[in-house]
């Protein structure tokens, strides 16, 4: 089920070392969202505290200084393709990030299972504060 996310943070790790980037005074952001498909299940309960827990006791050991989770509202009920949930793990520089994901990525797909059967998918960007 989630062949996709471990093919994502491949091909992620592959451009980031084949392409220079003036990464100088820049934090990296990893963000993994999950978007709604019908039929599906999210236990916001397991994931806000069991998979987030995990998640920072994988991470903090590999250089991790700030997580989030977001549970996007709505009014309504969730139609197919929108992003129900995103996480973010903040590290200093992109190889801590890399190399964070290659230590205890699969882990972490791993344990989504218990709490969805929605694809994770995942980003790397560069974040510039401006405040």
């Amino acid at each position: 089920m989630f062949d996709n996310a471990k093919q994502t943070i491949c091909a992620m790790n592959r451009y980031f070392q084949s392409h220079a980037l003036d990464m100088a005074g820049k934090m990296i952001r990893v963000t993994r969202y999950y978007r709604w498909q019908e039929g599906a299940s999210f236990d916001r309960e397991y994931y806000n505290k069991q998979h987030m827990e995990l998640t920072r006791d994988q991470l903090l050991p590999h250089g991790l200084m700030r997580l989030e989770s977001d549970r996007m509202l709505s009014s309504r009920s969730p139609v197919p393709g929108e992003i129900i949930a995103e996480s973010h793990a903040y590290f200093k520089s992109l190889e801590q990030a890399q190399a964070a994901m290659a230590a205890v990525g699969q882990i972490l797909l791993g344990n989504a299972s218990k709490y969805t059967n929605l694809q994770p998918e995942i980003r790397l960007s560069a974040v510039t504060a401006h405040i």
